[in-house]
């Protein structure tokens, strides 16, 4: 299982540094932002399961209050700031963060605290996965005739539906980028957000216990609880 890394880091040669590393672990590096603005274009725009975060970054939002406002997006944040005095790593602790590199720091340092956050990273994501199977043992999606089996009912769906019911199938308690469904469904065809809009209230009206939910400025997340 690759993991997905976003480097939010003003100062070039240490975003380098880090990207680097990450690299040589094996997991793989999305993008890197200078600021808070263009940390959200890269999440708009791509899965990204750890972001690699400085405090001190462009703009007018510190890294702190851009992970504040990623709370409900399910991605680990890991700061790396020059700043350690208490204040700082009281406001930091506030986001529950999964580790927290105090710079300047050593290429081992960093290795370490990747090891520790892709596990708990890894296990989450497992157990999320088996969660959902258990909740959905009942349920599954046929592919080749665009049929969900929905419990006792069989509901009939199409194409493009089906395919993005598929992509939720496989990514369950996790966001689906407005950029994830539109490759996955109409692949380079310039397709509007209000599209793809629409055709999830489809999805939604034709399962309506399935939870799938709004993420503001990303896309959807298609949750593991059922509304019976």
């Amino acid at each position: 299982m690759n993991l997905t890394f976003l480097i939010v880091e003003d100062e070039s040669i240490t975003s380098r540094f880090i990207c680097e590393i990450i690299e040589d672990q094996g997991h793989e590096v999305v993008g890197s932002a200078k600021s808070a603005l263009e940390a959200r274009k890269f999440l708009a725009e791509q899965h990204i399961d750890i972001i690699m975060m400085d405090i001190n970054i462009q703009g007018s939002e510190d890294g702190i209050q851009l992970a504040q406002s990623l709370a409900d997006n399910n991605v680990a944040i890991v700061y790396i700031s020059a700043y350690s005095d208490p204040q700082t790593l009281q406001e930091a602790a506030g986001t529950i963060p999964y580790g927290f590199l105090v710079k300047p720091f050593r290429e081992a340092d960093l290795i370490a605290v990747l090891h520790i956050v892709v596990s708990r990273v890894k296990k989450e994501l497992s157990d999320r996965k088996k969660q959902t199977k258990d909740t959905f043992s009942e349920c599954w999606l046929d592919i080749e005739f665009n049929r969900l089996h929905w419990y006792s009912q069989i509901i009939e769906l199409s194409k493009n539906e089906t395919t993005a019911l598929n992509l939720f199938w496989t990514k369950p308690d996790l966001p689906i980028t407005m950029e994830e469904l539109r490759q996955a469904v109409w692949g380079d065809k310039n397709i509007g957000d209000s599209t793809i809009r629409e055709l999830i209230n489809r999805i939604r009206n034709k399962v309506e216990t399935l939870c799938i939910e709004n993420i503001y400025g990303t896309g959807y997340i298609l949750k593991s609880e059922i509304n019976i």
